[in-house]
């Protein structure tokens, strides 16, 4: 049971270019949210000579191509959930393909979270990961659109993130999304091998068991960057609707597998 095909993607986008997977995902972790399911569908497109920036691009251009195609291919569909479901479905959509997405560092969305008057339930301190609350007070009540928070903490991201200039950050990037917080998590990868290394002793993972993914550096690599975007939480944010166990057939969450 597959997290993520990222790692295998990385392999195949190094004979092809770009490549992407979408295939069913599982997830162990306790969260009984709205959000949250233990298998749900994941998109992860991987490009080389791709840094950063052009993560961002592509994640930016692709959730556009998303809601124009289902204006475009089912408008009595989206007319439906606007009426029927949430009544801002409609104004979501537009304000996703007409607007571009705000993009600021992971530094500058804490200090955003620390000057504003809200009461966070969770604390607001840099090194810690950005909760629910926090996403979306920034999506949808400071930028009131979609907004791409990058370069994170390296303590609180994955091993395979590159590691920025400064050693304390890394090319990382999350689209938040008003109503669902994070719809799309990605970064460029780390290429070079000796850092990789370092990472991965820090993380206290064995070297031996990721002896493929190293030999990509060790015999030749190309900057590279991918992400990977929840079907059914893009679903959802379209759809308007409350429970992201309602736009997948058979939901799946902790503790709770009947189907």
């Amino acid at each position: 049971l597959t997290v993520s095909g990222q790692l295998e993607a990385e392999v195949m986008a190094m004979s092809f270019q770009d490549v992407y997977t979408f295939g069913p995902t599982f997830r162990a972790e306790n969260s009984n949210t709205s959000r949250h399911l233990a298998e749900f569908w994941m998109i992860e497109p991987e490009m080389a000579f791709c840094d950063l920036e052009g993560d961002m691009d592509l994640a930016e251009a692709f959730l556009k191509s998303i809601f124009q195609a289902v204006l475009d291919q089912c408008p009595e569909d989206m007319e439906f959930f606007n009426k029927r479901i949430d009544k801002t479905v409609l104004e979501t959509a537009d304000n996703i393909i007409n607007n571009e997405f705000a993009r600021i560092s992971y530094t500058e969305a804490v200090n955003l979270l620390e000057k504003s008057s809200r009461k966070f339930e969770y604390p607001v301190e840099w090194g810690l990961d950005l909760q629910s609350e926090h996403e979306r007070y920034l999506a949808e009540e400071h930028f009131k659109k979609p907004v791409i928070v990058t370069d994170y903490p390296t303590a609180i991201k994955a091993f395979y993130m590159r590691l920025n200039d400064d050693q304390n950050t890394v090319a990382a990037m999350d689209v938040l999304a008003p109503k669902v917080g994070e719809i799309i998590g990605g970064s460029q990868r780390e290429e070079r091998l000796d850092v990789l290394d370092r990472r991965i002793a820090e993380a206290e993972m064995p070297l031996e068991e990721l002896w493929w993914y190293r030999d990509l550096r060790r015999y030749g690599t190309v900057p590279h960057a991918g992400f990977g975007l929840g079907f059914e939480r893009v679903v959802q944010f379209m759809t308007g609707m409350g429970n992201i166990r309602d736009v997948i057939p058979f939901p799946r969450t902790p503790q709770n597998a009947e189907f």
